[in-house]
């Protein structure tokens, strides 16, 4: 299953239509009334690890999720329990998101949280979509973009517009590709995008090439705050949760458990 191909292979046509629809100038005009920007890098650098929670409907590989909560709600949920970002899917077809649920998300009055903007970006075209709707972070992944050069125009256009980005790494080449692009923080994705298989031994491998300075965030595949914890001890700044989230039986349980409040609570009783 090449899955990503076929997700860039419809994101080219989508960017397409939605240049058509609203020209890169009438993003650029929206810039000045955007919110101003929350600290995505600081939220991530606290002490402990910072969980970023997701935000999305569906997956390519799980189908539609139980839980099927509004998404400013979960988001208020995320906030009151121990999140410190907020990831929400801006891929409308594959994951159930939207530019628009993004927009609603980062500008709810509940919402104090950075929220990131998560998209298979191939074009500048998104990021400035991405602050224009308030979004404080973008993912920019190394495979979708392919070469150096051109991430590390996209990362630089993403710093001038005030956010930061957080790139995505499968392998050790593409972190190496990321830290010369100049990437700040960087993720390493447990679950292959091509065969969407999970590997967590690959956060570890690809984690001992990054440099210390960089904010490192594993994702995908944590299934427990046992993972949370687990990849902390291996020395990552951040994990990013969706999945298992969003299939918890008790979600309010399930967010703090991974933010580490309920070990922070038991330690505290004791």
């Amino acid at each position: 299953m090449f899955m990503l191909n076929e997700i860039i292979a419809n994101k080219r046509l989508e960017v397409e239509d939605k240049k058509r629809l609203r020209p890169l100038e009438d993003l650029q005009g929206k810039l000045r009334e955007a919110r101003p920007v929350r600290d995505f890098y600081h939220a991530l650098n606290l002490p402990g690890i910072s969980l970023i929670a997701e935000i999305k409907k569906k997956s390519p590989s799980k189908g539609e999720f139980p839980v099927q909560i509004a998404a400013a709600e979960l988001a208020h949920l995320y906030c009151q329990n121990g999140a410190r970002a907020i990831s929400v899917l801006a891929d409308e077809k594959f994951f159930g998101g939207g530019a628009h649920v993004v927009e609603r998300v980062a500008n709810d009055p509940g919402v104090h949280l950075p929220v990131m903007y998560k998209e298979f970006i191939i074009d500048p075209y998104q990021i400035y979509e991405a602050r224009s709707i308030g979004a404080d972070a973008v993912l920019l992944i190394v495979r979708s973009i392919g070469d150096k050069g051109t991430l590390a125009e996209m990362i630089g256009t993403v710093h001038n517009l005030g956010m930061q980005a957080l790139v995505e790494c499968f392998t050790a080449d593409d972190a190496a590709i990321a830290v010369e692009a100049g990437a700040r923080i960087i993720g390493v994705n447990n679950r292959d995008l091509q065969t969407f298989e999970v590997d967590l031994k690959r956060s570890e491998e690809i984690r001992s090439v990054i440099p210390e300075g960089a904010l490192t965030v594993s994702e995908s595949g944590l299934k427990t705050p046992a993972d949370a914890l687990e990849a902390q001890q291996r020395g990552f700044d951040a994990i990013l949760v969706g999945e298992a989230l969003l299939k918890s039986e008790d979600l309010t349980k399930s967010i703090r458990g991974f933010a580490g409040l309920e070990i922070a609570e038991q330690q505290s009783n004791r």
